[in-house]
């Protein structure tokens, strides 16, 4: 593929500082010096179980949907503690515990860093990575072991978006930690929009921005929830017009953006170099097309103070017809319109076009973490073996197996995110799923589906048969779900992957979050006509004494040099 072969908490640049001026002499002593590499035999069973019981080190960071339900015994015992004893013959030791949406778990790793005393094995943000790699406390033979150690199915899905993952963690020529990846093209936008709305006034799916600018003056005029009031509008937008995350979330306007060629908060390439989006001639159009939204009231007046839980409520209200969002929409927020009006039908297409051309949705780099290794570990392959594990159970095991790792005293699925740090994903999962259901309805024969896809399988079948609870696995997995234009996407090769993948560079540390506050602010008065676009090519250059110039330069150094 084109775009995607290329390829929670930052600390600021003074805590940065106090962290390295605190770090061991003996890694001081270190800095920038490669390890020699390790040599290794020949592997014949990645998932071979230690002849005897080996015990590493590490932490468990307590995720959201397990903070009422903790306790240490329950993560001591649980599933995937007793089969990584059973099955590997691998004790974990827990050195901490943390909340994962704290800084508590941040910081613990910070001053872990700072004293020299990490665990055997840790997750680091890019940053930590970036301030380790010039150390000499962690193990940066970690590609050596996982050629030799990782199973086939790990190799593959570590690989399926190109090399940038694996690039991302590589200092110095050398693979140093191991991504914890998800998948980068599910965080694509699409566009939602009312099908049962667009059916009564005979309209069709829009293509253009022209055409979707119609749409959604015949929402607003021509009374699509046949109400007899003047009550409808276009648009759901939120004030986070950008997603904080720089990808799609659920109704922000980065489709929008992508749908006349502009890339807000991504870096894309132009001439060799990358260039900042938000910046680019591009998002001139986007604005305009937006105020001109705004000015005719297709977007609610009060937008610029809506977060998304209040812009959400117009999906549930049922009083707007077009969201720009993720591929999860139809889960919510768009699920809720059901529960005032069982006959709405929101459903998902590719994003339309301003150019002649198909819109190139944008996605990013779907690494946060990083896993690494106490240069004292006695057994470095353990890491990869634990994630074998979780490949091997999580995406090939059958039914029954499957079953095994569901949390059974929270009804919480323990694969989906909360009762091991010691997992990966399939970049392709979701939309495999897709074409594996979608084969399945075809054939009338679910037999090939694993577990996983064959619960998909059984919600759309549900949902068919009356149950509006499940409509959200149908508008995703479903014959007209997100993952059929999502398939559209990756079978055109019109991902826009954001080009820098990094860790932070000194500059942004400092000076892009004023940056960002800078652009939104810039970007919601243009929008709102309280500000003019003839302003952009100032604010452009307001941005770059601000520091964008100076980050642009550390990106392009990168990028060169990566």
């Amino acid at each position: 593929m084109k775009t995607l072969g290329k390829s929670r908490l930052t600390f600021g640049a003074a805590a940065l500082m106090l962290l390295f001026a605190l770090l061991p002499a003996a890694a001081n002593g270190a800095l920038d010096e490669e390890q020699s590499t390790v040599e290794i035999g020949d592997v014949s069973d990645p998932m071979a179980k230690y002849d005897e019981p080996i015990t590493v080190s590490t932490y468990f960071e307590i995720e959201p949907p397990l903070v009422e339900f903790f306790t240490k015994d329950r993560i001591m015992n649980n599933v995937f503690q007793k089969r990584y004893r059973e099955e590997l013959g691998i004790n974990l030791e827990y050195k901490w515990f943390a909340n994962q949406s704290d800084e508590d778990s941040v910081q613990k790793k910070n001053i872990a860093i700072a004293s020299g005393d990490i665990p055997d094995f840790m997750m680091v943000n890019k940053e930590q990575l970036a301030l380790l790699s010039k150390t000499d406390l962690i193990n940066k033979d970690m590609g050596v072991y996982f050629d030799k150690y990782a199973s086939d199915h790990l190799k593959e899905w570590m690989y399926q978006e190109g090399s940038a993952a694996m690039d991302s963690a590589t200092f110095n020529g050398q693979i140093i930690a191991i991504p914890q990846l998800d998948s980068s093209i599910d965080t694509a936008p699409f566009l939602w929009l009312r099908k049962d709305w667009l059916d009564k006034l005979g309209l069709d799916v829009p293509e253009t921005m022209d055409d979707l600018y119609k749409v959604m003056v015949a929402f607003r005029d021509n009374d699509p929830d046949g109400n007899g009031r003047d009550d409808t509008i276009g648009l759901i937008l939120q004030k986070d017009i950008m997603s904080t995350r720089g990808t799609s979330d659920a109704g922000d306007g980065i489709g929008l953006f992508n749908g006349f060629g502009a890339y807000p908060r991504a870096w894309v390439e132009k001439g060799g170099e990358l260039v900042y989006g938000s910046v680019q001639p591009e998002m001139k159009e986007a604005l305009a097309y937006m105020n001109k939204l705004y000015s005719e009231g297709l977007i609610e007046q009060d937008f610029g103070v809506k977060d998304l839980m209040k812009a959400s409520e117009l999906a549930a209200s049922g009083t707007a017809g077009v969201q720009y969002g993720a591929m999860w929409n139809a889960m919510w927020p768009l699920g809720s319109t059901l529960q005032n009006n069982p006959e709405a039908d929101w459903e998902p297409f590719v994003i339309p076009s301003a150019t002649g051309k198909p819109a190139e949705p944008q996605i990013k780099l779907n690494v946060v973490l990083y896993f690494v290794v106490n240069k004292n570990c006695e057994h470095p392959e353990a890491l990869i073996k634990l994630l074998n594990f979780f490949v091997e159970k999580f995406g090939f095991s059958d039914e029954e197996e499957y079953a095994n790792y569901l949390v059974t005293d929270t009804g919480i699925p323990s694969f989906a995110l909360h009762d091991t740090m010691f997992k990966t994903y399939n970049a392709l999962r979701n939309l495999e799923a897709y074409w594996k259901v979608s084969e399945a309805f075809e054939m009338n024969d679910p037999s090939s589906l694993n577990a996983e896809q064959l619960n998909y399988y059984n919600a759309i079948v549900k949902y068919k048969g009356g149950d509006l609870s499940l409509a959200g696995s149908d508008k995703t997995y479903g014959e007209n779900g997100a993952f059929k234009a999502m398939d559209y996407y990756y079978q055109n090769d019109l991902f826009m992957m954001d080009q820098f993948y990094g860790a932070p560079t000194n500059t942004m540390k400092r000076k892009l979050q004023t940056i960002k506050d800078k652009e939104i602010e810039y970007f919601t008065k243009v929008i709102m006509g309280v500000e003019s676009l003839d302003n952009f090519d100032d604010f452009a250059q307001t941005l770059g004494t601000l520091g964008l110039d100076q980050i642009t330069e550390e990106v392009n150094a990168w990028y060169s040099g990566r």
